[in-house]
């Protein structure tokens, strides 16, 4: 029997804008309930939901691993750079360990903004880590290809897809 994935509490952010929605549902990665957002001049609450189930919720071995790779390469340059108070274990983790110091709670989904046929969606998870406190962290997907972990730049889609690609 297929069970179908629905996003809960899904309304309106803003009453002046009524095409940005938000709905809340689990993130399998990181093992929580997060709230999703997306624009609805991009995509269907029903694609969202195709996206958030098939390819965010399933993200095969190879993409975990190599988000966990480029945790693991942000976390040793941001703690080779200072001098901040670390939980114990953390410079000694590596692989999929690290996802225990990081934290998810949102994440915004969006169609390309350079090529509106494009069919691959994207999504940027936004959350914290353990070894950049003072930032926000957030990792850049686009369709089940990991682009970047990173703290927090806020540029949107426009870092998933660029015009020159």
């Amino acid at each position: 029997m297929t069970t179908t994935f629905h996003l809960d509490h899904v309304g309106i952010e803003d009453p002046s804008d009524e095409s940005r929605l938000s709905g809340f549902g689990p993130l399998t990665l990181f093992n929580s309930q997060v709230e999703y957002h997306f624009n609805t001049e991009d995509m269907s609450l029903e694609e969202a939901e195709l996206y958030i189930h098939d390819i965010l919720n399933q993200l095969p071995d190879e993409t975990i691993d190599e988000l966990c790779k480029k945790a693991c390469e942000w976390k040793i340059e941001k703690m080779s750079s200072d001098t901040a108070d670390y939980p114990e274990g953390l410079a000694e983790t590596t692989g999929r360990d690290i996802l225990s110091f990081m934290d998810v709670g949102e994440v915004d989904l969006y169609r390309n903004p350079i090529d509106r046929t494009d069919d691959t969606f994207g999504a940027i998870l936004g959350g914290g880590t353990e070894w950049d406190s003072e930032n926000a962290m957030e990792i850049v997907i686009r369709g089940r290809e990991v682009l970047e972990v990173r703290e927090f730049l806020g540029y949107g889609g426009h870092c998933i897809w660029r015009e020159n690609e």
